[in-house]
C-alpha cells in the first residue's frame, strides 16, 4: 500500500489553511489542518480532480468595445483551462451582444458554457 501526502493552500477564505491531505491507494485518508469542513472539501476536491473558474475575454465585430468579458457558468478541469483558452482565442462575436448571452455552448464538450459578462452595442 502507497501512501502519498499533498500539502495544499486553502484559497476559500482569507485564513489560508495549510492542509495536508493523505492519500492511500489512491483515495483520501485524511484531510489534516483543515479549520472549516468548506476547507475540507476543498482539500479533497483539489487532490481528486481540481477545477478553477475560467475568465477571458472575447474580440467583438462592429461594437463599440474591441473586446467582450465572458467566464465559464460552472468551475473548468484545471488540465482544460489552457485548451478553452485556445478555443475561445479563436472565436469572433458580432455585437450587440447582452450580459448572459452564451458566446460559446458545451465548449471543448465538457458540459460547460461560456457567457458574455457585461453587454456590448453595436458601433
Amino acid at each position: 500500500m502507497e501512501t502519498e501526502t499533498c500539502e495544499i493552500v486553502c484559497i476559500l477564505c482569507p485564513m489560508g489553511c495549510k492542509m495536508k491531505v493523505e492519500i492511500k491507494n489512491g483515495g483520501i485518508v485524511e484531510v489534516e489542518n483543515a479549520e472549516c469542513g468548506r476547507g475540507k472539501d476543498y482539500g479533497v476536491q483539489e487532490v481528486k480532480s481540481p477545477v478553477r473558474d475560467f475568465f477571458t475575454t472575447v474580440r467583438v465585430k462592429g461594437g463599440r468595445m474591441p473586446l467582450v468579458s465572458v467566464r465559464s457558468n460552472k468551475p473548468v478541469p484545471k488540465d482544460m483551462l489552457r485548451p478553452c483558452a485556445l478555443e475561445m482565442a479563436r472565436i469572433v462575436v458580432s455585437a450587440p451582444i447582452r450580459l448572459g448571452d452564451i458566446i460559446v455552448k458545451n465548449i471543448l464538450n465538457l458540459g460547460i458554457d461560456i457567457v458574455a459578462t457585461k453587454d456590448i452595442e453595436n458601433t
